[in-house]
């Protein structure tokens, strides 16, 4: 018997109703982090799109996705407001004008065909949001921003992935998907190496990037797992997982900044 489920308008409009507050931006490592939040989000809204089609912990999926929605709509609007540049504004204004009709097409009715489609604006999406990251970072002159930016990008980059993988499991499985994953996973590896070489780290941060290792590797394993049958449900939770410890990761590193100005005033 086919699922119902809530439907997306509908579970915007309880999101709204629920007393659930962020933060506005409090200075530009924070600015950062957020930035490259809303460049996960992109990659996590077609994700969880994509497990509803091919009913992967399908109710999950669409809680996830109206909340997803609810978030990047609300930090658009916060970093909108904090625009340290002119510039920033403008390619903040850019990532609101490809939002807009995303946003309304990944609200419809759920369907393969509409998935496909949504590949491309997807990719523009995400190319307009990281480009306000790289904007910010820029802005702020320093290796901690550098730091907030690349491992926050290990958090699109866990969702990237497991889109990729829920695409494939929906049918949609050519050999340009297949060089992305494979891209994909190679960034990961890198950036993770930097992360842990980085003279930066706390003995907290080198203990919460050892664990995201050990989660990277289970994570990696069962995408290869996955060439010959697919797990779309292990994949899920264990994304999630590493999802769950790079934004952590990426909160410690924006708040180094504010942490070394305090200790160099003691």
């Amino acid at each position: 018997m086919k699922k119902k489920f809530i439907g997306i308008n509908v579970l915007l409009v309880m999101l709204a109703m629920l007393d659930v507050s962020y933060a506005e931006v409090t200075g530009i490592s924070d600015a950062i982090n957020k930035a490259g939040r809303q460049r996960m989000l992109t990659q996590r809204i077609l994700k969880s799109y994509c497990m509803i089609g091919v009913d992967v912990q399908a109710y999950q999926a669409e809680r996830q996705l109206g909340s997803a929605i609810k978030l990047f709509d609300k930090q658009l609007q916060e970093l909108l407001a904090y625009s340290p540049t002119r510039q920033i504004r403008t390619s903040l204004l850019k990532v609101d004008e490809l939002w807009r009709p995303f946003k309304r097409t990944i609200m419809e009715e759920v369907n393969l065909k509409e998935a496909k489609k949504l590949l491309k604006s997807n990719e523009k999406l995400l190319q307009a949001t990281n480009k306000v990251v790289v904007l910010l970072e820029k802005h702020s002159g320093s290796s901690e921003g550098h730091l907030v930016n690349v491992s926050g990008r290990q958090r699109m980059l866990s969702q990237r992935l497991a889109k990729l993988y829920m695409l494939r499991t929906w049918g949609v499985d050519n050999a340009a998907l297949r060089t992305k994953m494979k891209q994909t996973k190679t960034e990961f590896n890198d950036v993770l190496s930097e992360l842990q070489s980085a003279p930066q780290n706390t003995v907290e941060i080198k203990k919460s990037l050892d664990e995201a290792a050990v989660e990277w590797m289970l994570f990696k394993h069962g995408l290869g797992r996955g060439e010959k049958r697919l797990i779309p449900l292990i994949i899920a939770m264990t994304s999630e997982q590493l999802l769950k410890r790079m934004n952590e990761l990426t909160g410690m590193y924006s708040a180094l900044p504010a942490a070394v100005s305090t200790s160099m005033r003691k």
